[in-house]
């Protein structure tokens, strides 16, 4: 077996203490658990594999310690996320011992603050309470809370010189901490009395971590409206499989051409569900869904296909990678015959990628894998949308949850028939602004509101000229009520 690579890691965890972790079990996950020396010493470098992708780093107490650890995470493993837990002391007592808190604002002495991002790369560990700020110290203050400290709602010596150099390094960085005393005279006592509670909840923040050692299930669902001359292609793509599904879902939309009777030669190799009548994509991938009894989700449009090893490398990914709950692969694009080059707006990002999502649909339906409970926590495909139906639900998800990219290129998109969507409805940007009106409505974040509104107003303006230039005065002056709305 091959060693971890740096480039593998996309998820650091750093904490202060050793007591603070139950080691062995992390180790009994797969989870590789080292001390910032052992890595200095080239302990990383020394490993035989390991299936996940992230590390623990514990990086020692006090806030030099934590800086050195941070300059060396990012000069040496440059992760996608780093994510710091650990314990802290509460200012005042409105919030409970042993309460998860993710603080929006991180600080140090001088008061120099930074933003965080509250959204948390894994999968969430339980009830997590939203504070305004905490604020790391470079010295204990036990029993000496001052006016100055009492200003936030938690105090640590770690923080705050992790959040700076990974922000500056652009690094997404996250706080996660958990509450162990008061920062009062009894400090001590307190934190020794309730660090085992706190090391029994690490078991629970990384319950997802060791999970796919047995075969992740899948269900593969493929939507199909008259696709006689392509979807024996896909479905077989589907069959020959070197990781098999354990159920294939197809959806005849209405189909009225021969369809229906290539679908009735497979047999009981296939789950056939027939519509009555013509629904679209939504309607029939939502109805897929309803089949499947597997915890993860795969959909392959039917004028594409797979490569043999597609779902095999997806589940490998997620053995290395189990905090994701969503991911993709890369694409090969066949357009009349002949394979073109995307272009580079339609690069695939990896992480957080709501915000460059917003211009275009980023995430391609065959190349997604996704856990069936995330699709129903943001309500399925829209049945509304004729199209952009995925542009509008990896934005409700995307906006909370980051997206895996497995590297193989083992997705076949096929472009240039005439039965293509995108043939039938032209000026597509029009469903895509349906969406964003909706997202903007639904988004309480002040900042997040503001990128949404960024983009909205450029397709509005497009979508103006468009359709003045066409003499369409109504669906004009539609767009121009919205656009003069923001």
């Amino acid at each position: 077996m091959r060693k971890t690579q740096a480039s593998d890691i996309k998820l650091v965890i750093t904490v202060a203490l050793k007591k603070e972790i139950p080691k062995d079990w992390l180790v009994s996950r797969q989870i590789s658990v080292h001390t910032i020396a052992a890595l200095r010493s080239g302990a990383f470098n020394q490993q035989d594999s390991i299936n996940a992708g992230f590390l623990v780093v514990i990086t020692g107490a006090g806030y030099k310690g934590s800086e050195e650890a941070a300059f060396w995470i990012r000069d040496n493993l440059n992760p996608l996320f780093v994510i710091n837990i650990g314990t802290c002391g509460f200012t005042n007592k409105k919030y409970p011992i042993g309460e998860w808190i993710s603080p929006r604002y991180i600080a140090n002495e001088e008061d120099d603050r930074l933003e965080l991002d509250t959204r948390l790369p894994i999968p969430s560990p339980g009830k997590i309470t939203d504070v305004h700020s905490l604020i790391s110290v470079k010295k204990t203050s036990i029993g000496n809370i001052t006016e100055a400290l009492k200003k936030h709602d938690a105090i640590d010596m770690e923080c705050y010189p992790q959040a700076k150099i990974f922000h500056d390094a652009q690094i997404s960085f996250h706080c996660l901490k958990c509450g162990t005393d008061y920062s009062g005279s009894n400090t001590l006592s307190d934190f020794n009395r309730n660090i085992e509670l706190f090391t029994e909840d690490i078991k629970n923040l990384f319950s997802f971590a060791g999970i796919y050692n047995d075969r992740p299930r899948v269900t593969v669902i493929v939507p199909v409206y008259n696709r006689q001359q392509t979807v024996r292609r896909a479905i077989d793509s589907v069959l020959f499989q070197s990781y098999m599904p354990e159920k294939i879902v197809v959806v005849n939309d209405g189909s009225t051409d021969g369809t229906q009777e290539i679908l009735k030669s497979y047999g009981d190799k296939l789950t056939l569900v027939s519509l009555p009548e013509n629904s679209g994509p939504s309607r029939a991938r939502n109805e897929g869904i309803q089949y499947a009894k597997t915890d993860w989700v795969a959909f392959l449009d039917s004028d594409d296909s797979w490569e043999k090893n597609k779902l095999k490398d997806q589940v490998e990914y997620l053995r290395r990678h189990p905090f994701y709950q969503i991911l993709q692969s890369e694409e090969i694009w066949i357009r009349n015959g002949v394979r073109v080059n995307p272009c580079k707006h339609h690069a695939k990002p990896e992480g957080w990628i709501w915000e460059p999502s917003l211009e275009r649909c980023l995430v391609s339906p065959s190349g997604v894998l996704v856990k069936k409970s995330l699709l129903e926590k943001y309500g399925l495909f829209d049945e509304g949308l004729p199209v952009c139906e995925d542009y509008d639900l990896w934005l409700k998800i995307s906006r909370h949850h980051p997206v895996g990219l497995e590297p193989s290129f083992s997705v076949i998109k096929y472009g240039g028939h005439e039965s293509q969507l995108s043939r039938k409805y032209p000026a597509m940007d029009r469903f895509r602004m349906k969406s964003l009106v909706r997202l903007l409505g639904n988004e309480p974040h002040p900042d997040f509101k503001k990128k949404i509104i960024n983009v909205l107003a450029k397709k509005l303006k497009i979508l103006i000229k468009g359709f003045e230039k066409r003499e369409s005065r109504e669906e004009a002056e539609e767009c121009r009520v919205i656009l003069n709305s923001l």
